[in-house]
């Protein structure tokens, strides 16, 4: 149920000029940006922790490779690295 207290404000902002809305707009995206990325931040923080058993990315990324036959390597161009744009679809 929406607060008595939001309601006024519903009604304040309804009757404030375009300008005044679009300035209350950036102050709101301001600040619940900066509560995102504080909690974000907050969260990385104090969840990760450095694990040195884990296996490198890149050897990860051999062991998926080695997975794909060679007939499906011979697919991707030889210029995907350079021309990775060209390609997106």
């Amino acid at each position: 149920m929406v607060s008595h207290q939001l309601l006024e404000l519903e009604q304040s902002i309804h009757n404030l000029s375009l300008e005044d809305k679009l300035w209350l707009l950036d102050k709101i995206f301001e600040q619940v940006r900066g509560t995102a990325e504080n909690e974000e931040e907050s969260y990385h923080q104090e969840n990760i922790e450095y694990d040195e058993r884990a296996k490198p990315i890149w050897e990860i990324a051999v062991e998926i490779g080695a997975k794909i036959p060679d007939s499906e390597w011979e697919k991707v161009p030889s210029d995907l690295s350079k021309n990775f744009d060209s390609y997106q679809g």
